[in-house]
């Protein structure tokens, strides 16, 4: 038999999420069934509908058990006190659905007159809810004056109730604890779906063409800064965003209009200065450039070669260090544990060229606490190893300075 597509095989793991001790030969019986329609094969293997195959029956009647026996017995107590009769066979309420679009009308409720649709308290729901404790509730600009207000990046992710990858944001994404930690400290977090008259108003006004769609937005300007489409795994989430965890919207302004002034302030001293002063200027820059020079580049060790392929096995001799760039960027390489970590700085020299005449320091990669973050040999003269140092096999960033 041919392999399965993977967006088949994320759609049997699904299944299986939700219909516990199930076999894979059962979820993808009832999903061929349906033409490949989660919702629909899921709705299919609790109601007892029995068209992919004889597994969904025990769970079916274990399903059926929970529901609301009929009211005639509430109101016929005495029904109850003769052995001759029988129980009236349970109620069973089952979910109409649109033939066309395979969409569940039950499955969704609005929560306000304009933000994402909710789930029934169903299986479904709890595995594909909205992140409801991290959302902003309220209309696009409210969210973005909120930003402003509080120094913080807005975050929207207008969905699709039409597009699974909506749905698994929701469960994977979204749901994931670090992420969380990172959106409550760091982002006003606005989500939308595209059918909504906000949604359809952000769509337009970035010129959005797929959904769903994740925005880095500046609350100052409104200028959208970041963005990722389709499903967006947590550690690359978390990874890019780390540039905006740097700084906050107001230190991301002063830093520009910091550049801007002092590149204005550099062409008004030549145009009006005399030939002396041009010369004091070219002094100084030139004092200032071996300054740094004399800071970053004499301290560089020369870069040994990179251990062969008969240590790299050997994890008691060798470690790997990636390091995530300015420019998005990531190199790697290995080390032995005994080399200090000078060469961190010898390395990048080599890869960055804006690290060779500029001062830079690494960072942690991910948020969160590392035990070797909290220490203070975090410089370019510590003689600590890889391996004294706990760096072994990390993932750091180089900022500049």
């Amino acid at each position: 038999m041919a392999s399965v597509p993977s967006s088949q095989d994320m759609l049997i793991s699904s299944f299986l999420d939700i219909a516990v001790d199930q076999t894979v030969d059962t979820a993808r019986e009832f999903l061929q069934a349906t033409n490949w329609n989660l919702e629909e094969a899921i709705q299919r293997f609790f109601s007892g509908n029995n068209n992919g195959g004889g597994g969904a029956e025990a769970e079916a009647e274990a399903a059926a058990e929970s529901f609301n026996y009929s009211p005639l017995i509430e109101e016929n107590p005495t029904l109850w006190e003769s052995d001759d009769v029988r129980l009236p066979l349970p109620v069973r309420r089952e979910v109409l659905y649109d033939e066309n679009s395979g969409l569940y009308e039950d499955e969704r409720k609005q929560i306000s007159s304009s933000t994402f649709d909710s789930y029934d308290n169903n299986t479904l729901s709890v595995l594909f809810r909205p992140p409801y404790e991290l959302l902003y509730n309220g209309p696009f600009d409210h969210a973005k004056e909120a930003g402003a207000k509080r120094n913080r990046w807005l975050l929207v992710n207008v969905q699709s109730r039409s597009e699974f990858a909506s749905d698994t944001l929701n469960r994977d994404t979204w749901a994931n604890d670090i992420v969380a930690q990172m959106i409550e400290n760091n982002f006003v977090f606005w989500q939308e779906g595209d059918h909504t008259e906000e949604g359809r108003k952000v769509c337009t006004c970035y010129k959005l063409d797929s959904r769903p769609v994740i925005l880095v937005i500046d609350p100052i300007t409104g200028q959208k800064m970041r963005s990722w489409n389709g499903m967006v795994q947590p550690e690359t989430l978390l990874e890019d965003a780390m540039t905006f965890i740097d700084r906050t919207p107001s230190e991301y302004h002063s830093d520009l209009l910091g550049k801007q002034l002092e590149r204005l302030t550099h062409l008004d001293r030549i145009e009006e200065g005399t030939e002396e002063k041009e010369k004091e200027i070219t002094s100084k820059e030139e004092n200032d450039q071996n300054e740094l020079l004399m800071n970053t580049n004499t301290i560089y060790l020369p870069l040994p070669e990179e251990p062969n392929r008969s240590l790299i096995c050997d994890k008691n001799l060798v470690c790997r260090i990636a390091i995530r760039l300015p420019d998005g960027r990531r190199i790697q390489r290995n080390f032995m544990k005994t080399d200090p970590i000078k060469l961190l700085w010898s390395f990048c020299s080599t890869q960055f060229e804006e690290a060779k005449t500029k001062a830079f320091r690494f960072r942690q990669a991910m948020p969160g606490p590392t035990k070797f973050w909290a220490s203070n040999f975090w410089t370019c003269d510590s003689n600590l190893t890889f391996e004294e140092s706990g760096l072994d096999n990390s993932v750091i960033a180089l900022v500049m300075i």
